[in-house]
């Protein structure tokens, strides 16, 4: 109340000087897609990151934009070796400078939210998800890094304190806005502050692409071990009249097509164009992630594609399933190759409408997006304009 009304006398005589924080700069995904349309909204401002390589972003932004560091940028081995420096970031998020300005619209998976603000200044932080490594996933993460014992206890024990550090930081926003329903529910369970809802851009075909269709299925995502392409692998093996064909790269690629029969095809990293026409003549699009989101799941659907996907996260928010009108897709449960073997089975005993996917992916639109962050950033007590 106080805070945000010393916010808004100072605005009354000035126009806002606003920062963006991203967690880092190292690849370009779904939060940079995100970074890019939030960026568009506020052309002026600066951007600060953890971490940057150079790669990331369109040079236009790049360009458009002032880029400031943190102290972290200057370690050795930085860029390449980041995620070791975890224990250091949240000292350097909260070393960051912004004292110069009136408005601060975070972008955050692991850190950004925790920036510290001058009393005048504003934040909005716009969640992607709390640290999946210290709350829900933390199990996970330690088996697939092989911390046992006195390791292991010491990396509970860091998280434990990661923890306590995030539940604080999430108090200095003044507003949080989560990418789904799911996240703003796991925003609740782990920082105990509600969340509006804003869900991501996803950008598709300007209209409905026309393509053959090769009959196959298909995977489009990095081959890390969470987005559990291998379910597909083994799955397809009880499935020799079926084809999947799998595209993107990634560290677990040699283990996945060790173990890949026949029918199971990999196509490595392939342009954007090629994925619309993968896309676009397949049989249906496969996810068996929990995603906080998932922006392929609707750019398949963009293309006029049916997604199979496992039925925990975003996906109950952004696939219809067989239980709505106009459905454009089945959602399973069962994580297992067998399970998911039959799911494709019965997933081709119905007729999906491509027009209804592509329907259902219009509606999470950069437009939309734009447009839903710049009315929640104004009910802070600013008058940024609607952008084009």
């Amino acid at each position: 109340g106080d805070r945000l009304g010393t916010i808004n006398e100072h605005m009354a005589h000035t126009p806002p000087r606003i920062a963006v924080i991203h967690d880092w700069l190292t690849a370009n995904g779904g939060a940079e897609r995100v970074l890019e349309c939030m960026l568009h909204c506020v052309p002026d401002a600066d951007l600060f990151t953890l971490i940057d390589t150079g790669e990331c972003l369109p040079p236009p932004l790049r360009a458009r934009h002032r880029i400031f560091t943190s102290r972290l940028q200057k370690l050795p081995f930085a860029l390449r070796h980041y995620r070791r420096l975890a224990p250091l970031m949240p000292g350097a998020i909260e070393a960051l400078d912004l004292r110069a300005y009136d408005l601060v619209l975070s972008s955050s998976w692991a850190f950004a939210h925790g920036v510290i603000t001058p009393e005048r200044c504003a934040h909005l932080a716009y969640v992607h998800s709390p640290m999946r490594w210290a709350w829900d996933m933390q199990d996970e993460y330690l088996d697939r890094a092989g911390l046992r014992g006195m390791l292991g206890r010491l990396a509970r024990w860091q998280l434990a304190r990661l923890r306590r550090w995030d539940v604080q930081a999430a108090q200095r926003p003044d507003m949080l806005v989560a990418n789904s329903a799911f996240v703003a529910q796991r925003i609740q369970d782990c920082w105990h502050r509600p969340a509006s809802v804003i869900y991501p851009p996803v950008s598709i075909p300007q209209t409905l692409p026309q393509a053959t269709p090769h009959g196959a299925w298909v995977s489009v995502s990095r081959l890390v071990p969470y987005k559990r392409v291998d379910l597909w692998v083994k799955a397809f093996a009880l499935l020799p009249e079926h084809r999947l064909l799998i595209a993107g790269d990634g560290p677990q690629r040699a283990e996945l097509q060790a173990m890949a029969p026949p029918n199971v095809q990999f196509l490595g990293r392939i342009t954007d164009r090629e994925i619309t026409g993968l896309l676009a003549g397949a049989r249906g699009f496969l996810q068996a992630s929990k995603e906080d989101f998932g922006i392929a799941v609707l750019e398949a659907q963009g293309c006029g594609t049916p997604v199979l996907a496992y039925g925990v996260g975003g996906a109950q928010e952004t696939v219809r399933g067989l239980d709505q009108p106009q459905p454009t897709g089945m959602l399973f449960e069962s994580l297992d190759p067998e399970s998911a073997a039959q799911a494709v089975i019965a997933f081709e005993h119905h007729t999906f409408m491509r027009q209804d996917c592509r329907l259902n992916a219009e509606r999470f639109s950069p437009a939309r997006f734009r447009s839903e962050l710049v009315t929640a950033v104004n009910t802070l007590g600013f008058e940024l304009a609607p952008p084009a």
